[in-house]
């Protein structure tokens, strides 16, 4: 049985096949093997430092435009009227900031001349990435070390009034180390001394590198590297150069488009071609010409044994890309390659059920297991669409508990998150299996119900007292009876509303409710 299963063997007869061929075979001379190796491994380097630089452009081209994108859609969103309310202004920044935190090290509006309008203090107008706002366009700062020895990237757009003018400028700082911008690059080295550098050639500076000793210092001055030189200038491409510690390396250059950064993935020559030289050795020990012969005939052997391989390689490759669904591979022998096969089938199994919890982790709240603001917006934006086609009203209740820090405060988080899981099933409980409850902030909830009756308006009404009555039911909590209120804000809809403009509309009316000093449901109707 254990002869059978190595005669099986891809490596055995890998092995039979070459020691047959290596009596036989004749091989090109030693110098035009060595010419033809190194030029072939020279370009093979170069396309996959060319790939990698590539690669890594993208994904931090990716990281900018995503946080430019934030602040531009944030600066939409500032009330104008909170300009003039430095505290209000905070506040409102610092929210968004929590909710979305791309730009941990802080978000602040100044006017034009610089002085900060959410509290006190002055901004230096003559940053690069506040002139360029100011003068209205998006832009990117000089990357510069904090106190606490990160990367901090300053970035900056325009706020404007009704007429296009410029008004204020919104500035957000971004952390590139807390935010894993280098993760790529410290995963990204190609052999022992190979690395990855990120550049800004406005500001000639190393924004970042696998050599940690060269993030953040400046370039080399011109003439020192003249392949660095040439992508400063605007070259993009790759080529073989010396680096200004005197180190011949194999380099390529692809560019940052968001800043006009560049990326250059680098490996010494002599790591890149030390093959050659371990070949050169091989070929004087064991004679070049029957070793060269032996080579050549156990790649075209390879060839044919590796071919279900490289068919399961192009198959999984294009479910990769989306061309094919996700579908386990045919396992063609029972060898290594075959045992490959199922070990990616099973991997595969576990990748679609990993997705599977991703998509409910991204659409439902973790602590009570509701839907979150994310699926609540989907499945408003579809209730809103039925609602339209058939002349139907769809109702929002917002509900906001009263009491719930003092709960938190008295008794400790752990009794919170359990008396929030249940008023989370106790609301589950009173809506149909078409209703909606979801958890959109930590003691805030939303309750979509569709298809109401005429008058919508009474049934929303009774729905809402319904509510409430459950909530106020002792909750018993770290062995005492709790008590807990509840302000519920309605909006009704008939299909010509936004999502947005709807729970906003239940929001308001929620503090209207909550204004009033006792719980109850106060109606915005849209």
């Amino acid at each position: 049985m254990t002869l059978r299963k190595s005669a099986r063997s891809l490596v055995v007869r890998l092995l039979v096949m070459g020691l047959v061929m290596a009596i036989v075979g004749t091989a090109a001379s030693y110098i035009q093997l060595s010419r033809f190796l190194r030029e072939d491994l020279t370009q093979s380097v170069a396309s996959q430092q060319t790939a990698l630089a590539a690669y890594v452009a993208r994904d931090v081209d990716n990281y900018l435009v995503e946080r430019l994108a934030f602040l531009e859609r944030l600066a939409q969103a500032v009330p104008p009227e909170l300009l003039a309310q430095p505290a209000a202004l905070h506040a409102w920044l610092s929210e968004r900031g929590a909710l979305n935190p791309l730009f941990p090290l802080g978000l602040a509006l100044a006017t034009p001349d610089g002085r900060r309008l959410d509290e006190e203090g002055q901004f230096a107008t003559e940053a690069l990435e506040f002139a360029a706002a100011r003068a209205g366009r998006r832009a990117v700062g000089r990357a510069q070390a904090t106190a606490q020895h990160h990367a901090a990237l300053p970035m900056a757009v325009p706020l404007r009034d009704g007429s296009g003018e410029v008004v204020a400028v919104l500035l957000g700082t971004a952390d590139l180390t807390a935010d894993g911008l280098l993760d790529h690059l410290l995963e990204g080295r190609v052999g022992q001394a190979g690395g990855i550098l990120v550049i800004s050639p406005r500001d000639r500076l190393f924004v970042a590198s696998t050599d940690a000793t060269m993030m953040l210092t400046p370039t080399p001055p011109d003439g020192v590297n003249p392949l660095h030189d040439r992508a400063m200038a605007g070259y993009r491409g790759s080529g073989t150069t010396r680096n200004a510690r005197g180190i011949d390396e194999i380099s390529a250059i692809a560019s940052v488009p968001t800043t006009g950064w560049f990326v250059v993935a680098r490996l010494p020559v002599a790591e890149a071609l030390a093959p050659v030289a371990r070949m050169q050795a091989f070929i004087l020990q064991q004679r070049a010409p029957a070793v060269t012969m032996v080579l050549i005939v156990i790649g075209l052997i390879m060839t044919w044994l590796l071919r279900p391989l490289l068919r399961a390689a192009d198959q999984a490759d294009r479910m990769t890309r989306g061309e094919l669904p996700l579908a386990p591979l045919r396992v063609v022998r029972d060898d290594e390659i075959g045992h490959l096969t199922q070990a990616f089938n099973r991997l595969l199994a576990k990748l679609v059920d990993n997705q599977q919890a991703l998509a409910r982790l991204a659409h439902h709240d973790t602590l009570t297991g509701l839907p979150n603001r994310k699926l609540l917006d989907e499945r408003l934006q579809q209730a809103l669409a039925q609602a339209a086609r058939h002349g139907q009203r769809v109702a929002v209740l917002y509900l906001d508990l009263d009491g719930f820090k003092r709960l938190n405060d008295t008794l400790g988080h752990e009794a919170g998150d359990l008396a929030l899981r249940e008023i989370a099933r106790r609301l589950q409980a009173l809506v149909r299996q078409t209703d909606t409850v979801a958890r959109i902030g930590g003691d805030e909830f939303v309750l979509l119900a569709t298809g109401l009756a005429e008058p919508a308006e009474q049934g929303a009404q009774v729905l809402a007292q319904r509510c409430i009555e459950a909530i106020a039911e002792p909750l018993q909590l770290a062995r005492a009876r709790t008590l807990i209120g509840v302000s519920v804000g309605i909006a009704l809809g008939g299909g010509g509303e936004t999502p947005r403009d709807l729970l906003a509309a239940a929001d308001q009316a929620m503090y209207r409710a909550k204004q009033d000093g006792h719980a109850h449901a106060s109606t915005a109707a849209r």
